[in-house]
């Protein structure tokens, strides 16, 4: 299963106007004017220390769980430097993805989800989506897609299953993406123990 969009998210000041604000208060001289409020967006510093917050579940990860991480990436530009076919439809070489850790952490932090309350989804325990998970790990996208496995017990094995997949292969060798975040949770006395996750992006 794979989700793919192509439509940027985005935080605005927002204005709230109140109704009936323009009639005169009985027994009183004078006009109310229009009532206004107005939300103050957050600050280019204040969202990087939210976006922290929201990673430092992630921020340290076992050595093991980075190295396959890594695996995954070098294997995704391999068959991106290769070409592939996807559904029966020839994919050209495209340009090799760059890690990026703001999608790390969204894909790390969804991995672990799955592992931790034991089920397999793109949506998170929370109700979360990808691009909600993106977006909170601090990435401003303009085209994103996610793929999640379950399963595999290698990094070899994850990257076969997802192109051996129409959608998931399609991902992957999307020529638009630049960055890839992986994240990689194994859970003891879970259904699957190995949960995966890719993270693509676009700024």
């Amino acid at each position: 299963m794979n989700w793919t969009r192509g439509v940027a998210l985005v935080a605005g000041a927002v204005l709230v106007a109140g109704c009936g604000a323009e009639e005169l208060a009985a027994g009183e001289e004078g006009e109310l004017g229009e009532a206004v409020q107005v939300q103050r967006e957050q600050s280019s510093v204040e969202r990087e220390l939210t976006a922290l917050a929201y990673c430092d579940d992630v921020a340290t990860w076992p050595t093991a769980y980075t190295d396959l991480e890594n695996q995954v990436l070098t294997l995704v530009n391999q068959k991106r430097a290769a070409g592939a076919t996807c559904g029966g439809v020839y994919n050209p070489p495209v340009a090799a993805l760059t890690l990026d850790t703001k999608l790390r952490c969204a894909a790390r932090k969804h991995s672990k989800d799955m592992g931790d309350k034991n089920f397999f989804s793109h949506t998170g325990s929370n109700g979360s989506t990808p691009w909600q998970r993106i977006t909170s790990a601090g990435y401003s996208y303009t085209g994103a897609g996610e793929n999640i496995a379950a399963g595999h017990a290698t990094a070899l094995a994850v990257v076969n299953g997802w192109m051996a997949s129409t959608g998931h292969c399609t991902n992957i060798m999307n020529g638009t993406f630049k960055h890839l975040g992986v994240g990689y949770y194994p859970r003891s006395g879970s259904t699957y123990t190995h949960y995966w996750t890719q993270d693509f992006g676009k700024p």
